[in-house]
């Protein structure tokens, strides 16, 4: 998703600083042309695209059924009864810093979505220049970041179909700690992000190996699960439990039982996890391989099974020698 890509239809900026006696909601009209414009409308595409993010569905009888508008004339109120929880919960936890927040009603591909993005205020200097000529610096502890979304917390409903994507950012409340957008604001239970079941998947699958495996499999077969998982991904768009059980552990019923377990003690659906072209690209992407006397090798996914390319060998007293074929030019 591109910023020339999102059509925004009202913004809302507010005040989150338990420093004021309250938090202030003030509408701003914006012109395509207008820089600011630009600013959230990068934020709206970074938040659509982000992998990282978690997600969360809701209900008709649910509160934020109630609370979401579905018009842009809706945004005020929805605005004043979000950034008004929020400010409590920044007066009342002391982790939680201060910042901006940037309530926007967007289109993106034919839809409609109602987005949040607490930005955090920085402290940064500001070169100034007097009437006399005379350079100075001072600190300004409330500059906006860049448009992006590191730092930044945010939610973006999509109220046709009932969907939310939000930050993957937890807080204390009291003392627990939870992603407060979800949990405090919009009374949601999310999910783990796209990024985040991957990663989970894949340190489940390393711990698992290296627990039922003879020594010497360990290597090859982490390369079996990267392999799978990343040609799995190329050609579904997803990844998949049962594939890997499948396609991994069917050689070791102990491994694929304890895969199993883990993977529903991380309440890892077992139906297949759509993913995203950019999480498909970062599986395909070259595997590290490290032997024990330092040496690092950066193997393309593809390859790292395909005797065409990289060989195995194992000699008798159970060293391990890599060949590496097909090559036309070493570049140092």
């Amino acid at each position: 998703m591109k910023a020339g890509e999102i059509e925004i239809y009202k913004n809302i900026l507010c005040t989150l600083d338990a420093a004021l006696p309250m938090t202030n909601v003030t509408e701003i009209k914006l012109d395509t042309e207008d820089a600011l414009y630009g600013y959230i409308a990068k934020l709206c595409a970074a938040a659509l695209s982000d992998t990282g993010a978690k997600t969360a569905t809701y209900g008709a009888d649910d509160y934020a059924a109630l609370l979401v508008p579905t018009e842009p004339e809706g945004m005020e109120a929805f605005a004043e009864e979000v950034s008004g929880r929020i400010y409590e919960l920044i007066r009342d936890n002391a982790e939680m810093k201060p910042g901006c927040g940037i309530f926007s009603f967007f289109m993106a591909d034919e839809q409609a979505y109602t987005a949040f993005f607490k930005l955090p205020f920085l402290e940064m200097y500001q070169c100034r220049l007097d009437a006399e000529g005379n350079v100075s610096w001072a600190l300004n502890s409330k500059m906006m970041p860049k448009s992006g979304l590191k730092n930044c917390e945010y939610f973006v409903i999509d109220g046709t179909n009932r969907t939310v994507r939000l930050s993957d950012t937890e807080h204390y409340i009291g003392d627990v700690r939870v992603n407060y957008l979800a949990d405090e604001v919009l009374r949601l239970r999310a999910k783990k992000s796209e990024k985040k079941t991957v990663e989970v998947m894949r340190e489940a699958a390393v711990e698992v190996i290296r627990e039922c495996y003879p020594k010497e499999q360990v290597a090859e077969k982490i390369m079996d699960y990267k392999r799978e998982v990343a040609e799995h991904a190329e050609q579904t768009g997803s990844v998949s439990v049962p594939a890997i059980e499948k396609e991994v552990f069917a050689d070791n019923k102990e491994a694929e039982s304890a895969y199993r377990e883990r993977m529903a003690a991380e309440q890892v659906q077992r139906e297949p996890i759509p993913v995203s072209p950019k999480t498909e690209r970062a599986l395909m992407k070259k595997a590290k391989i490290v032997t024990d006397n330092g040496i690092e090798l950066l193997v393309p996914v593809a390859y790292l099974k395909n005797p065409d390319y990289v060989e195995y060998v194992q000699d008798e007293d159970g060293k391990i020698t890599i060949l590496l074929k097909d090559i036309h030019m070493i570049d140092l």
